[in-house]
């Protein structure tokens, strides 16, 4: 009988980890294609999959979809959608243990497992308010249906007790839900940013410009996708329904 690390956990073949989907080993990584003098991501992936080829280990090793400054004090993030978690801070050293350990005999290495209690917003998503830093596990996840899902979750938590923070986010609500369907104007973009903007600086507490620097953070850095549905009436990724 195998003894388990104290800072591993294993997995049982038979747990299932809600909402994702699949069973085939997978590894995203974040900051693929930044400098290195920014960020180390572009070389963790290349480790990733150079020790993956030389062990000879089955896994799908791609770049994450992610949108930031390269300058996360908590990167290079590196994700792993099989089994529904995110390891952070990774370093040169972890990459033989995450093909060994978590690909190779299904165990949790817990120093790098990214756990924090104050994000509730959805398992699947990180999203950095210090660095601006977003990515999703699953690099064909739409960022206009993650926008939609974002601004309809903290739409239920404000107070609404100033009009900026209650009639912005019901506005941006409708700005990026149209942008998802294909019913948005030409110009749906610039009005989503004036409504970040106007929320930012004059609501009455943080609330709103929390709510809205996450949505900025999605438009500054997949613009280009937001364009697609509105001016094409489709889906970059081919994940959402026009």
């Amino acid at each position: 009988m195998s003894v388990i690390p104290t800072n591993c956990l294993e997995i049982s073949q038979s747990q299932s980890v809600p909402g994702i989907a699949g069973n085939q080993p997978r590894i995203t990584v974040c900051g693929v294609g930044k400098s290195l003098s920014t960020c180390p991501g572009e070389s963790i992936y290349k480790g990733l999959i150079a020790e993956s080829r030389r062990l000879d280990m089955p896994v799908v090793i791609e770049p994450a979809k992610c949108g930031c400054s390269g300058k996360c004090n908590n990167g290079p993030y590196v994700s792993l959608p099989h089994l529904g978690l995110f390891y952070y801070k990774v370093e040169e050293a972890h990459i033989s243990k995450i093909i060994k350990e978590t690909i190779g005999n299904k165990k949790i290495l817990f120093p790098i497992l990214y756990v924090n209690p104050l994000q509730t917003i959805r398992g699947d998503l990180i999203w950095d308010k210090v660095s601006g830093c977003i990515m999703t596990m699953e690099p064909s996840v739409c960022m206009v249906g993650v926008a939609d899902y974002l601004v309809k979750f903290h739409a239920n938590e404000s107070c609404g007790k100033c009009v900026p923070c209650r009639l912005g986010i019901d506005r941006l609500m409708e700005l990026i839900s149209g942008v998802l369907n294909g019913k948005s104007p030409e110009n749906a973009v610039k009005q989503i940013e004036t409504m970040i903007r106007l929320a930012d600086q004059a609501a009455y507490c943080a609330f709103a410009g929390k709510v809205s620097k996450m949505i900025l953070a999605i438009i500054s850095n997949f613009k280009n996708e937001f364009e697609i549905h509105i001016k094409e009436k489709r889906c970059q990724t081919g994940a959402c329904r026009i």
